[in-house]
């Protein structure tokens, strides 16, 4: 896999300490529940998609734009095309952001997200709540594909 992954904490010159767990994805892959806990940082120029796991209590993802998508959009999609994303987005241009109910798709929107919009998920058990952080309201959009 051409993805890097650095383990362990991470303390800055400055003293913060971050997450866990760092991976900056380059080729699309598929997650499990050891993952859980990572930041992910997407960077390519061909854009992929990430799959998630089965949902289980406490799981959590971060992702974060690195390389803005150009040509194609960066996704998180679940596992088995399960409806079971519901999310909002919080959008710094102070607009109106998409939501999800019962989505199966998250998608970073190539010619429009930027470096630093980022999702957050956690999971119940059942379900993927997202939390989305972008600049622009066409960012980052909630689907159903399947």
């Amino acid at each position: 896999m051409a993805n890097t992954t650095f383990k362990g904490p991470v303390i800055s010159d400055n003293g913060f300490i971050g997450p866990a767990a760092v991976t900056v994805a380059t080729v699309a892959s598929a997650l499990t529940a050891e993952d859980s806990g990572k930041t992910i940082f997407l960077n390519s120029a061909t854009e992929f998609a990430t799959t998630l796991p089965l949902p289980a209590n406490g799981l959590h993802f971060t992702f974060i734009v690195k390389a803005a998508p150009v040509g194609t959009s960066y996704t998180i999609v679940t596992k088995n095309g399960a409806n079971i994303i519901k999310g909002m987005q919080f959008v710094a241009a102070d607009a109106a952001g998409d939501t999800g109910t019962s989505d199966d798709t998250i998608t970073f929107v190539a010619g429009s997200s930027v470096a630093g919009d980022k999702v957050e998920l956690v999971s119940d058990g059942t379900s993927w709540f997202a939390y989305a952080f972008s600049t622009l309201a066409a960012s980052i959009t909630f689907t159903t594909a399947a």
